[in-house]
């Protein structure tokens, strides 16, 4: 093959071959699951509630996990563009150079031979491997799935935060109406006290009764600290979801609603292509397809390395002939490169990413499995929430008619002062059970989410 181009022609044909294409991830075994897909893009927004989206849309904004996995990104976008780069690398070259030899060497100068040397030259300097046997472009698929991997991570991360955020910013809520409750408690249990202690001075009771209620009132009292110091706590975790100042964290000014927010409808069952669209789900079957381009590339390095130069430019003497058709130089070639005393590093590198490939693939059907687990275990919370709120729901209904049939018994000296002290603990009890219930409820359906 004497013309050059003849062989460039034909290596570009040969790189040209097509790669096989990217095996499927394993088939599963999945539930049947047949309610209509639904968007849940912005699921938050189905609750209802305007501080919640505030809320949520800044901590998406200023997140600092967020910001970290966006960057790593960035650095995968950036590591896909050199993998995937089947371009030639080109360089310019400019110089100028003087020299002078010895005249007392051991290669003397022949008479009339200038001892001065000088050298100018232009020149563009081109290196190109031809990838024959796919192993530049399996390195390229193997980083746009390293890419794609990472912004599925950074979906994943976005609605972690999100539900993480509104379940934090429910219990909040959770926690300041049992703040309500038990300060509305002390203060009825503080005029307890009193008539209690005026009737004992009137001769009408008894200091047994005024030490009761007294103890009553101190329990409350000693409840309202933990709650405050929970409240606070809640707070600055919302502060640092959000990726507020630490000075705006230590305070905890959380904006948040006066009630829970309303639950929104949720199916008894989602169907299994939506679960599949899971971002942990795609993270994972993502990583699968680059570590089966990597044994790709590996397999790849058992072939010979095809490579390319090309080097032409203007060299001369004076500067003013560096431009002129004598000073043109070009050269032309073309190498291979067959590994021999490396074979036993290239099995080692191929047997790795065979294994790699392994564990990507038992993670994938692992990230399925655990997919479909939790969303069933997720809908088992929702619904044994939402019992366990309505039965607490007719306690509280049942426990109040109770407090008025005790208080009316008392007042009418028919019932005893320990009987109303036990149907208002067991109200208030019940008051605070059924505000947990309410905030797992909601938590749980976030949880599906």
């Amino acid at each position: 093959m004497r013309d050059p181009r003849r062989f460039l022609v034909l290596a570009l044909a040969l790189s040209a071959c097509s790669l096989p294409p990217e095996p499927p991830p394993p088939e599963l075994q999945l539930p049947a699951m047949e309610n209509a897909s639904q968007d849940l893009t912005t699921w938050w927004q189905r609750f209802g509630d305007a501080k919640l989206e505030a809320l949520i849309a800044r901590v998406l904004e200023q997140n600092r996990d967020l910001a970290m996995a966006l960057a790593r990104v960035d650095e995968a976008i950036a590591l896909q563009r050199i993998a995937g780069d089947l371009l030639p690398d080109a360089n310019f070259n400019l110089g100028a150079g003087r020299s002078q030899t010895s005249d007392v060497n051991a290669f003397p100068r022949f008479p009339g031979i200038d001892r001065r040397n000088y050298a100018h030259s232009i020149s563009l300097d081109v290196t190109w491997e031809v990838d024959l046997w796919g192993r530049v472009r399996s390195a390229g698929r193997a980083a746009e799935n390293d890419l794609r991997a990472n912004r599925e991570a950074v979906h994943g991360l976005r609605s972690a935060l999100a539900a993480q955020t509104a379940q934090t910013y429910v219990r909040l809520i959770a926690i300041d109406e049992k703040v309500r409750i038990t300060e509305t408690t002390i203060t009825n249990r503080r005029d307890a006290v009193r008539v209690q202690t005026q009737r004992r001075d009137a001769g009408n009771g008894s200091a047994l009764a005024v030490k009761q209620a007294e103890a009553d009132l101190e329990a409350v009292e000693a409840y309202l600290p933990r709650l405050r110091q929970a409240q606070a706590a809640t707070a600055r975790a919302l502060a640092l979801l959000a990726g507020d100042s630490p000075k705006a964290v230590a305070q905890g000014a959380i904006e948040r609603a006066a009630t829970l927010p309303q639950t929104p409808t949720v199916p008894e069952g989602l169907p299994s292509d939506l679960l599949t669209q899971r971002p942990d789900i795609r993270e994972a079957e993502a990583r699968l397809a680059a570590a089966a381009a990597r044994i790709e590339e590996a397999r790849a390095r058992y072939f010979p390395t095809i490579r390319l130069t090309a080097y032409g430019g203007q060299e001369s003497k004076d500067l003013g002939d560096l431009l002129t058709s004598p000073a043109t130089a070009w050269n032309l070639a073309g190498g291979l490169t067959q590994p021999l005393f490396g074979l036993k590093k290239i099995d080692a590198g191929f047997d790795a990413a065979e294994a790699r490939g392994r564990a990507a693939e038992a993670m994938y059907v692992k990230t399925v499995q655990m997919a479909f687990a939790e969303i069933h275990d997720a809908l088992g919370a929702r619904s044994a929430s939402s019992t366990v709120l309505q039965a607490e729901q007719r306690r509280i209904t049942a426990l109040r008619a109770a407090e008025k049939i005790a208080d009316a018994r008392y007042t009418a000296g028919n019932g005893g002062f320990f009987d109303l002290l036990d149907a208002r603990r067991n109200l208030l009890s019940a008051q605070i059970l059924s505000v947990d219930a309410a905030a797992e409820h909601l938590v749980a359906t976030i949880d599906i989410y």
